[in-house]
Order: structure tokens, then sequence, then C-alpha cells
């Protein structure tokens, strides 16, 4: 497929350009895993913003108490803590690579904090700096902090190749507008004439969003990492009382009943008298709008996984956050009873206007 892109190679003064003719890995004598998977895990900007490389070749996947001959290329974390499982191609992508790209995403979604750190902490030990998986827990929820057994239940996925088959591209917009988060990564190498080798790397799906002006016209969106961790003012904490879930107001009340002290999700899921993955996934979209609503990337409770030893979430208010939490939740009550009055004294209103009405 020819991508229309064009490398110059510009002399020092600027007059004079010449075309950089394409290449293949296959022709530059450059090999899948050798090559291709260390530059990604060198360049893990490659497979989207603020992605950290958790492992790579993992193959310890266990199904019905039996190994698994899966390998998985390599897989990453993006700072919302979602994985990113990607499958790595030398050539064309051909269309299986679609049912392996869904396969593994559907393994890797078993993962857990503790067996993603174990990972972890062999593929850094691999890679000539020791780690406990303590110390590999850390460093993952360092880069993640809203990092949960909930958010890697939902890999990403990303397909790295030359090129693409028709097959695999219609598949991937087709699984994307049901809801699966995928994405393709083409690369192009480049000979110079003196045999150096250049290799670019561009987004072919989902296309960059464009920033364009008009009313009522959407703000792009913008990677976790590059947003601030903020205090949450009694004003802030008012405005995601309006809006917030079932989930996120039991769990703004209870950890502000126990500042300072984990609150597990069992707690919440029980006060509040849900199911836990209804819980689960409300907590899953407090973390958009916290991005996109108020432009930060901290809860008002902190993530903590298995702070008493139990493998669950827990959270944690501080005990200033708390004090204003309950300032706030006043407010909010108080608003509550207002509307309450108002919405009965129209209904009165209404009432009597129907009844003073003469009969149709």
């Amino acid at each position: 497929m020819d991508t229309g892109q064009i490398l110059l190679a510009v002399d020092k003064e600027g007059h004079k350009a010449d075309r950089v003719p394409v290449t293949s890995l296959e022709d530059a004598g450059l090999l899948e895993r050798s090559h291709l998977q260390e530059w990604v895990v060198a360049h893990p900007e490659i497979l989207g913003d603020g992605v950290m490389i958790t492992t790579i070749e993992y193959d310890g996947f266990v199904v019905g108490g039996g190994a698994q001959k899966d390998r998985l290329d390599v897989l990453g974390l993006d700072p919302d803590g979602h994985l990113i499982v990607a499958e790595l191609k030398r050539g064309i992508a051909s269309d299986p690579v679609v049912m392996q790209g869904v396969k593994y995403a559907a393994l890797a979604s078993r993962f857990t904090l503790q067996s993603l750190a174990s990972a972890h902490a062999v593929f850094r030990t691999r890679r000539g700096t020791p780690m406990t998986e303590d110390q590999a827990a850390e460093a993952l929820q360092a880069h993640a902090p809203t990092l949960s057994d909930e958010t890697l239940s939902e890999p990403r996925i990303v397909v790295v190749a030359q090129d693409f088959s028709p097959g695999v591209i219609s598949s991937v917009v087709w699984l994307s507008k049901r809801g699966v988060d995928i994405a393709l990564v083409r690369f192009q190498p480049y000979r110079t004439p003196d045999g150096r080798i250049f290799v670019t790397f561009s987004r072919l799906f989902p296309l960059p969003e464009l920033p364009i002006v008009a009313p009522g016209t959407p703000m792009a969106d913008i990677p976790t990492n590059t947003l601030p961790s903020t205090e949450w003012t009694i004003a802030d904490l008012v405005a995601l009382g309006q809006i917030a879930n079932l989930t996120t107001r039991t769990a703004l009340d209870l950890c502000a009943e126990h500042p300072d002290s984990p609150v597990s999700l069992t707690e919440i899921v029980q006060s509040a008298g849900i199911s836990r993955a209804t819980a689960k996934g409300q907590l899953a979209g407090l973390t958009m709008l916290v991005k996109n609503r108020f432009r930060r990337r901290n809860w008002p409770f902190a993530h903590r996984w298995a702070a008493d030893g139990t493998p669950q979430s827990f959270y944690v208010m501080s005990a200033e956050t708390a004090a204003r939490w309950r300032e706030a939740a006043i407010q909010l009550d108080a608003e509550q009873s207002d509307a309450s009055v108002e919405a009965e004294i129209g209904g009165e209103q209404t009432a009597q206007v129907v009844a003073a009405s003469p009969e149709g």
C-alpha cells in the first residue's frame, strides 16, 4: 500500500534534497524480535502517550491448571492503568492478527496487580535492573495512580506492522465501532545510499483528532500523564457531588467517615446496594469524569491495592479532603432539599390548577 509518505535527505545548506528509497525489515536483514521489538521497548511512545513497558515475550498464561503455549509480544501499561497488548509484525499483518490480538487481550485481562507486578519484576531483573515484586508493584502504581484489577481487566490492543491487509483494516474498524479499543501503528523503513536505516512510525487507526474550532466542539482528549494532581476544594467537591454516580457518592461518604483509613470496595458495594460489576464500571467512569470535567489526574481519594492484605481495591481520603467533603455534602443536601420543596410546591400548584379547570 502506498502511504504517500516521502523521506528526503537534505544537505547542510538546505539547497539539495535527495529522496531516500523505502525498504523493508526483511530486505534490511532486521528481525521482528531482535530489532523491532527492542525498538518498541526503547521507545514505548510508539504504542501511545505515556506507555510503560511491563514485560515482553510473556508466556505465563494458565487455563484450567494447564500452561498455554501462547507468547505475548509486548505488554505495556498506560497512565490510566489499562494494559496495552501489542502485537508486532515485521512485514504485512494478515487477517489472523486481529483474532490473535483479541485472544491475547482476553488472556491479559485476567492479570491482577499482583501477577502483573510479578511479571514486571522478572522482566526488569532479566534486563539488568533487579527488582522485587513489591518494588515492581510500587513502580506500576506510581506510573498509573488509579491502577487496579478493574482497570487491568480492560486492555487496549495495538498492532504494529509495516502494512495491513484490507481484512485487518476492515475488522479493526468494525471492532472499534463496537467498543473494542484497538489501534494500528504502521512503520516504514528507509535505506540511504550509504546503507543507514531510518524507520518512521505513524498511527494508521484511529486517526488523531484534529483541533477544529466550532460552536459546541468539545476539547480534544488530553493524555492523563500531562494533567496535574490538584487539591480538591469545597467548590470542586460540590461540583463533583452534583454529577457523581451512586458508587462515587457512596465512596466519598464512607471515606470521609473514616479519614486516613482504607475503605474496601466490598464495603462500598454493600453500602450502595449494587453489584460489584456495577461499582467497578461506575468507578472507571470517575477517572474519565475527573480527567475531562475537572482537568486533573487525581481522585478525591487515593487507591490502595490489598491495603489489609485482602486482594481487592481500597480507597483512602485524607483528613483535609474529608473535612471539605463533609462541608460540600451539607451544601449538596441543602440543594437537594430545596429542589424537593420546589418540586412539591410545583406539584401542589399543578394539582390546584387541574382541580380548578372545567372538565373537557
